[in-house]
């Protein structure tokens, strides 16, 4: 049994080897903290060259509104910006950035494409206005310069009056010479009908009466004219559609140059499309008591020099009658008919038969005709003129009698 004495001398060497281990234990936990402090010191002293480097550097350089955007875009990374992450985040900013510069290059290279396809129309259409541009990008100041003109002068303002007059004077002038050059035909046959009614008061031959018969003969050119007319007056002039406006505007333009043109051309061109009368053809047609067709007359070819002069002096009979006398009488108000070389061509049977239906007509003849036709006229006359003519020099003119008259004397009367 040990004695307490000896206990004692047991525990020590215990206790010392105890607090050994405790030493080392707090070595090692003051070397960790050591370390641990080491580390945190270089971090400190890393954070320190990086906020001197920020010092350092010179933030005017950058804009402040810029300063704002990064940080934002910044955030938009990450909303705590540390410094372990930064290097990271600004790897993140600077594609963004990359793409975003990309895609305005792109939208930039399309815009100067476009401005230099606007500029080039700009130039068609307007050369003398943009006679000193050209139609690269460089040159849109110019254009730039053109459009605050013509805003300062209030043109988009007038160019909407212009367009509101256009539809009114196209709908109201154009429609209406377009209707006038339409209806003609109709109206030529309304006058032509009196006239009709007038030649069926004398035979044109033996149980023959001539009629006149009004047929449409438009040519290509005529055509062609009122199809501009109706382009121009149908449809709107407002701005919605206003590019068919444009189109129309030049239809109209090109006819108004040829309408006012002097030239050649263009003179028997306004003849052709404004003279109506040239858009009918009329047709001589010959028909018996019954009203039947007999023959036609759609020209003087293949008719004698008397047959033709027949035809003229009957149309013009029954149409001096209708011009000339009143629709309630049956004489000329004003019956005084001038004929010269009156039916030098015509035998004796047709010259009666004229002379016939202008007797009848109620008009009064004056005619100058050789003499070899006296004998024939001279039951329609009641007196005669001898002019003679000597040595082409002088005139002299005398009444005779037809006893007088020496018929182989050659003269005109």
């Amino acid at each position: 049994m040990p004695t307490p004495q000896s206990g004692g001398r047991d525990a020590a060497p215990a206790n010392t080897a105890n607090l050994a281990g405790a030493l080392v234990d707090a070595r090692k936990t003051e070397q960790t903290a050591m370390n641990g402090l080491a580390g945190a010191q270089g971090h400190l002293d890393d954070l320190t060259a990086v906020i001197a480097d920020l010092g350092d550097a010179d933030s005017a350089l950058v804009s402040s509104a810029h300063q704002r955007d990064l940080e934002q875009r910044y955030y938009r990374v990450q909303r705590t910006v540390r410094h372990d992450v930064i290097d990271r985040m600004t790897l993140d900013v600077g594609r963004s950035l990359d793409s975003e510069r990309d895609a305005a290059h792109a939208s930039a290279s399309s815009a100067a494409q476009r401005i230099m396809e606007i500029q080039s129309e700009v130039m068609r259409e307007w050369r003398a206005l943009t006679a000193d541009l050209t139609a690269a990008v460089t040159d849109r100041t110019g254009y730039v310069a053109i459009l605050d003109r013509l805003e300062a002068d209030r043109l988009p303002d007038f160019e909407e009056k212009f367009f509101e007059l256009l539809e009114n004077q196209s709908r109201k002038n154009i429609g209406q010479l377009a209707s006038v050059i339409r209806r003609a035909p109709g109206e030529i046959r309304e006058k032509i009908g009196p006239v009709n009614v007038s030649l069926l008061r004398s035979p044109f031959d033996r149980g023959r009466y001539l009629q006149i018969k009004v047929d449409e003969n438009r040519g290509l050119a005529v055509q062609e004219f009122l199809t501009d007319l109706k382009e121009i007056s149908a449809g709107s002039w407002s701005a919605q559609d206003r590019g068919q406006a444009e189109t129309r505007f030049a239809v109209m333009d090109r006819l108004m140059k040829r309408l006012a043109s002097s030239e050649s051309g263009d003179r028997n061109w306004q003849v052709l499309c404004l003279d109506t009368r040239r858009h009918v053809r009329f047709t001589g047609v010959e028909i018996d008591d019954d009203g039947t067709q007999v023959n036609v007359h759609d020209s003087s070819a293949g008719l004698s020099g008397g047959q033709r002069q027949k035809l003229v002096i009957f149309c013009l009979a029954a149409a001096l009658r209708y011009q000339l006398t009143a629709d309630d009488d049956d004489i000329p108000t004003y019956g005084t008919v001038i004929l010269d070389e009156a039916f030098d061509k015509a035998d004796t049977t047709f010259t009666r038969m004229a002379m016939d239906v202008f007797l009848e007509f109620g008009f009064h003849m004056i005619l100058a005709t050789p003499l070899k036709l006296l004998q024939t006229l001279e039951d329609y006359v009641g007196g005669i003129g001898l002019a003679v003519c000597q040595g082409f020099r002088s005139s002299t003119i005398g009444l005779v009698s037809i006893d007088e008259l020496d018929t182989d004397s050659g003269e005109t009367p």
